[in-house]
């Protein structure tokens, strides 16, 4: 039995919710901890923490060594390359390039999902995933990147979006055989693996004195903004369709204001409210289809039984 379609939202608003979290919990645990040591501690103990389902699956003999190989690659490809790519170029790159990569990403996504697998969308959906592009842009404040001597930090950006949105168009189909939460698990564990060059060639000391909020805050980032928000994203991806999937993506920039204002109590401006409605209307757009435009899921899409 497939999942309902508005639990499939509410799975991926809460998803969407944790990683919105994330960038306040970052902030809180880098006063303790290096950017390096954080993604790698964050992919290594959420993998941990997500080890029961695979050894399940390996009791019920559903992993073979090329499905480990095929999940150990796309855990690269969708966190250590992006994630060593981002953590670079945010040093190099304009800040706002930062707000504007949210609005790529599901464009990306939706686009690679169109050429590579021919997923029929319809002029709705893309009218939908523009609306909510510009309605994150709006809500970011409406900032300008590129500018002189920041090519190679906007490059390595563009270039982590990228592999972002690869991710997010063919992890559903290539975990499609195998359980949501084993291949969760061994795609974070072996990024966290991969981070640990990383972190040595850093050259980051080792956290000595570690404030409570510190770790509170890195304890958060690896339960639930890694473990269960990446859970859910492949766990919808294997029963629903990705165009409807990455439109929620939208949904960050909108938690993530809503946060700040919660922390800090300032008011919103006019462009928040307005960039929140059209990102609001893209998300009925999007998820509200007519019968005669919905386009069914295929086998390799849904959750094996």
């Amino acid at each position: 039995m497939r999942i309902p379609k508005w639990a499939l939202f509410a799975l991926l608003a809460f998803a969407n919710l944790m990683w919105s979290g994330s960038f306040s919990a970052t902030a809180l645990a880098a006063r303790s901890f290096s950017p390096p040591f954080i993604v790698m501690a964050r992919m290594i103990i959420g993998g941990a923490v997500l080890s029961p389902f695979v050894l399940r699956d390996v009791r019920q003999g559903g992993w073979t060594w090329s499905k480990v190989l095929r999940i150990s690659i796309l855990g690269l490809l969708g966190f250590t390359v992006p994630v060593t790519m981002e953590t670079e170029g945010i040093h190099v790159s304009s800040p706002a390039l930062g707000a504007v990569s949210i609005a790529l990403e599901p464009l990306l996504t939706l686009a690679i999902s169109a050429i590579v697998f021919r997923t029929p969308l319809g002029p709705r959906r893309w009218f939908a995933m523009l609306l909510a592009a510009v309605g994150a842009w709006v809500v970011a404040g409406c900032p300008r990147p590129g500018f002189a001597g920041y090519l190679l930090g906007d490059l390595l950006m563009l270039g982590a979006v990228t592999c972002y949105a690869i991710y997010n168009a063919i992890s559903g189909r290539l975990t499609a055989d195998v359980s949501a939460g084993g291949a969760t698990s061994i795609m974070l564990f072996v990024a966290g693996l991969g981070c640990v060059p990383v972190y040595l060639w850093t050259g980051h000391p080792w956290p000595h004195h570690v404030a409570a909020a510190s770790l509170i805050s890195l304890v958060f980032l690896a339960f639930f903004a890694t473990a269960v928000a990446y859970l859910i994203w492949i766990l919808v991806l294997q029963d629903h369709d990705v165009a409807s999937a990455a439109i929620t993506l939208y949904m960050q920039p909108v938690f993530g204001v809503l946060i700040s204002i919660a922390v800090t109590g300032e008011r919103p401006s006019a462009l928040f409210y307005l960039g929140g409605a059209m990102i609001l209307l893209a998300l009925f757009l999007g998820q509200h289809r007519r019968a005669t435009e919905r386009v069914p899921v295929s086998e390799a899409e849904r959750t094996p039984m």
